[in-house]
């Protein structure tokens, strides 16, 4: 394992090779496992629901898969899918890399996810506050996890709705059809 502890942003860009997406965990590069076209397929699905959301909600800005989050143990994290509310950026500009976890992260369990990525997602994102939407291709279900409430589970006949963020209801037959 490496001793690296720190790593500067340009190393970071250089890490990868065209076509992969990785990440900064535990001091050392992660390449994120490849996905497969149903992945792919509900990203578009997903962000079709989030960009309208902001868009009638303007102090939320929904971002895609190649955003790097900071959490608060120092990783840089990529969720597939993320929204951030507008006033913690400084001055009203976007960064290239956020210093902050999002408020929500969604992410879409890909084949390749082993159990102990996920795990190690998790925590990041439950020690950095950050409400957190797992999807599951695999069984057409929704977890959502949020600090200080026990997980809630969501089927493909349901409705995601996510209490803290205003008139939030996602039709989850609509995210899964194909």
């Amino acid at each position: 394992m490496s001793t690296k502890t720190a790593i500067t942003w340009e190393e970071f860009r250089a890490a990868g090779e065209e076509g992969q997406r990785w990440e900064w965990v535990d001091g050392e590069i992660q390449i994120l496992s490849p996905v497969n076209f149903d992945h792919e397929h509900t990203v578009p699905a997903l962000i079709a629901y989030l960009v309208p959301y902001c868009h009638i909600h303007r102090e939320w800005l929904c971002f895609t898969s190649n955003c790097v989050f900071t959490m608060t143990s120092g990783n840089w994290r990529m969720p597939d899918a993320s929204l951030v509310r507008k006033d913690r950026f400084p001055a009203d500009r976007l960064p290239v890399m956020a210093d902050f976890a999002p408020d929500v992260a969604f992410e879409i369990i890909s084949p390749g996810n082993t159990a102990r990525e996920i795990q190690s997602k998790r925590r990041d994102y439950l020690a950095s506050g950050a409400v957190q939407v797992w999807i599951d291709l695999e069984d057409r279900s929704v977890e959502l996890v949020q600090p200080d409430r026990s997980p809630c589970f969501f089927g493909q006949e349901e409705s995601l709705v996510i209490d803290s963020l205003p008139d939030f209801t996602l039709e989850l037959n609509t995210l899964f059809a194909f």
